[in-house]
């Protein structure tokens, strides 16, 4: 009964409640080592503004998660996503399914852009994944939180595939 009594009292005198995660299981500002330690494993590579990790996953997507830091404090990190598809429309739709996995965790993207540098496939959604691997087509995203902006990103090159990379990025904290 006593326990329940201060469970109680801390949650409504508000015992410094801990932020929400800003990705994965950490916080904005984390040090690099804190980072490290949450991840349990060795970086595949680390730099003095970066720690880069192979054969991680965002939901069912492979990806290598890329984190970076200012002054040692986490500020951003990308999941640039690793599996490489037969078929280019494969590519597009596991954006379509990365859009709807962000949109059920943050609501609906605030900026959803669509650049066409050639409309050759414009008005043939069964082809987007061609228009993307020929430059012809890019796409991106945009989520908010209080303090995180989330952008999807996908683009091509015939010669060099599809990319698609998730950036989360800690909002600036100067209110001017």
């Amino acid at each position: 009964m006593l326990l329940v009594l201060l469970s109680l009292f801390f949650q409504l005198t508000g015992n410094n409640p801990q932020p929400e995660n800003d990705l994965r299981s950490l916080h904005w500002g984390m040090s690099s080592k804190e980072v490290q330690a949450v991840e349990q494993t060795a970086p595949f590579r680390i730099t003095d503004t970066t720690l880069l990790y192979r054969q991680r996953w965002f939901y069912n997507f492979p990806a290598s998660v890329k984190f970076a830091f200012v002054n040692d404090q986490l500020a951003g990190a990308l999941y640039i996503f690793t599996d490489r598809h037969v078929r280019a429309q494969q590519h597009w739709d596991e954006y379509q399914t990365l859009v709807k996995t962000l949109s059920d965790r943050y609501g609906p993207p605030s900026g959803d852009y669509w650049s066409w540098n050639y409309p050759l496939y414009k008005d043939r959604p069964e082809r987007y994944g061609d228009a993307v691997l020929l430059s012809h087509l890019s796409r991106s995203s945009i989520w908010e939180t209080a303090r995180t902006v989330v952008t999807l990103e996908m683009s091509g090159k015939p010669k060099e595939g599809i990319y698609t990379v998730i950036s989360y990025a800690k909002k600036n904290d100067d209110k001017k």
